[in-house]
């Protein structure tokens, strides 16, 4: 994504200085921070560029090479430039000032003086010419509502892979059609699939775009602090970038393609049965309790009218619950990871109910909340287990 720095160069000639406001201030590199990598390979990784605009602006830009950040905010500019500050050491600083203005000026050392109402700080800086030069967005974007991003995001990130053998399963699919959005993620034990209307995204045909795993987090972030309405997607050949409001993510394509998930969609599901959401993730919750704590195994009984959950461990002794359901098919008995099932039902939210259907023992189970608009779908598919 960035270019190998600079450093080279010599500490920039005109020496920044500016007004701006705390809260302001504090907000956006809040979000910058984020980016900015915690144990850098470079050392100007650790930090933030900061460049005073002649317009009265303030840029702030973060990196780690995979992924970057920069946004804007007002300021009062008494002399454009740049510097660089140590990102959480000025975040963890800024923080503990009181509202009002802060002054910023850089020292001919790159050090940046710091002046809020009683307090005097000096703070040492690099030369902002060591900093990355960042990829730029192409002038062609998609348009979506950050509502939309939100939900599909929200209801996806958790089914992403966390393992570092599963390379593209670290990452969720957006799905892009002229009147909805969707997304697909899997670790390979279990499917979220979610579409949700948006009309008007300006596309023609179906758009796929692989989010790593990181972006959605960094997503998730911005578009539950924001209050814009839209989010402009756009990609060249190696970066995504997300534009929202004055904050730019640009994040690192992943290579290679992901697995196609048509297939593992199950379909020819005799059994099935609607639970009360709120009554099937409580339930759960309470047995999880008593399950092996290796593979949180948990047992779902299906026989008439009674659904029966249970788990047992040797170190934590059993525990089963019984609920009262509408099911007149052959009685099932099917194991599945129990925090699997807790995840996607806390996604859904405690109202509702739940419909789960069933092949038999050994196939995949399905979940999709009940009584859902035509236009909204929400899948979820979970792998059996032997207990």
């Amino acid at each position: 994504m960035a270019q190998t720095p600079n450093t080279n160069s010599k500490t920039d000639t005109k020496l920044m200085e500016l007004s701006v406001d705390r809260n302001t201030l504090l907000a956006e590199i809040t979000a910058a921070a984020r980016i900015s990598e915690s144990k850098g390979t470079q050392p100007i990784l650790l930090y933030l560029l900061l460049e005073a605009n002649p317009g009265g602006m303030l840029t702030i830009t973060s990196t780690d090479l995979k992924r970057a950040f920069r946004t804007q905010c007002p300021a009062a500019t008494k002399t454009p430039g740049k510097a660089t500050v140590h990102a959480q050491n000025f975040l963890d600083y800024i923080k503990l000032l009181p509202e009002g203005p802060v002054h910023l000026k850089v020292l001919a050392n790159d050090h940046l003086h710091v002046v809020a109402s009683n307090s005097r700080t000096r703070m040492p800086g690099r030369a902002p010419s060591e900093f990355p030069k960042l990829p730029l967005p192409p002038a062609q974007s998609v348009r979506l509502s950050c509502r939309v991003l939100r939900t599909l995001v929200r209801q996806s990130l958790f089914a992403v892979s966390t393992s570092e053998d599963r390379y593209l399963l670290n990452a969720a699919l957006l799905l892009l059609r002229p009147d909805r959005a969707g997304m697909v993620a899997t670790d390979g034990h279990r499917l979220s699939f979610v579409v949700v209307p948006d009309d008007g995204i300006p596309v023609k045909d179906l758009q796929k775009s692989l989010l790593p795993r990181e972006c959605l987090t960094d997503l998730l972030s911005l578009l539950s602090s924001t209050k814009e309405e839209g989010v402009y997607f756009s990609e060249d050949d190696a970066n995504l970038f997300f534009q929202i409001g004055p904050r730019l993510l640009s994040v690192r394509k992943l290579v290679g393609q992901f697995p196609s998930y048509e297939g593992i969609m199950p379909k020819d599901l005799p059994r099935s049965t609607v639970i009360r959401t709120s009554e099937l993730l409580t339930s759960i919750q309470r047995v999880l309790e008593f399950s092996d704590a290796r593979s949180n195994g948990v047992k779902l009984h299906l026989e008439a009218n009674t659904l029966r959950i249970s788990s047992s461990a040797p170190d934590r002794g059993e525990s089963e619950e019984t609920l009262a359901v509408s099911y007149s098919a052959d009685p099932v008995t099917i194991g599945f990871n129990g925090n699997y099932l807790v995840d996607f039902l806390r996604t859904v939210g405690e109202k509702g109910a739940m419909r789960l259907s069933l092949k038999d023992s050994d196939s995949a189970g399905l979940l999709v909340p009940e009584n859902m608009s035509p236009e909204y779908q929400q899948q979820y598919v979970v792998m059996p287990m032997r207990i």
